[in-house]
C-alpha cells in the first residue's frame, strides 16, 4: 500500500517545504536524491523529475534497530516526489506493511512513525 498525495507545487517547493517542516515533528533529511539528473549524468534520461527524500527520526531508528537489526532496511524512511504531465505527486510505501513483513513487534512504532510522516506529506503539499 501506498500513501499519495498530489499537490499544485512544484518538486522543488514540496522538497523545500519538507526540508523546513520535518524538524518540528523530530525528523531530519538526510539526503536529497535527484533521480533524473543522476540518470542524465550516466547517460539515460527520463523526462520527468523524480526525487527521492531520506528522512529520519534517530530515536525511531534507534527503537527500530533495539527491536530487530533486519529493520534497518526499512530506513531511513523514503519519500518520493515526482512530476507527470505537469502534476506533482508525493508517495509514500506504507511502513507499517514493510515493518510487517520483518517484524510484527515493531508495529506500533511503525504506525506512530508513518501517522507523523504522513502529517508532514500533508503539511508539505
Amino acid at each position: 500500500m501506498q500513501y499519495i498525495q498530489n499537490s499544485s507545487k512544484s518538486v522543488q517547493e514540496i522538497i523545500q517545504s519538507i526540508e523546513k517542516i520535518a524538524p518540528t515533528h523530530k525528523f531530519g533529511v538526510l539526503n536529497v536524491r535527484d533521480m533524473q539528473a543522476t540518470l542524465i549524468s550516466k547517460g539515460f534520461g527520463i523526462d520527468e523529475e523524480c526525487v527521492i527524500m531520506d528522512i529520519c527520526n534517530p530515536g525511531v531508528a534507534q527503537s527500530f534497530l533495539n527491536t530487530d537489526p533486519l529493520l534497518v532496511s526499512v530506513l531511513p524512511c523514503k519519500v518520493s516526489i515526482y512530476s507527470e504531465k505537469g502534476k506533482t505527486f508525493v508517495i509514500m510505501n506504507s511502513l507499517t506493511q514493510l515493518v510487517d513483513d520483518i517484524n510484527p513487534d515493531a508495529l506500533e512504532l511503525a504506525q506512530e512513525t508513518q501517522t507523523t510522516l504522513h502529517k508532514i506529506i500533508d503539511e508539505a503539499v
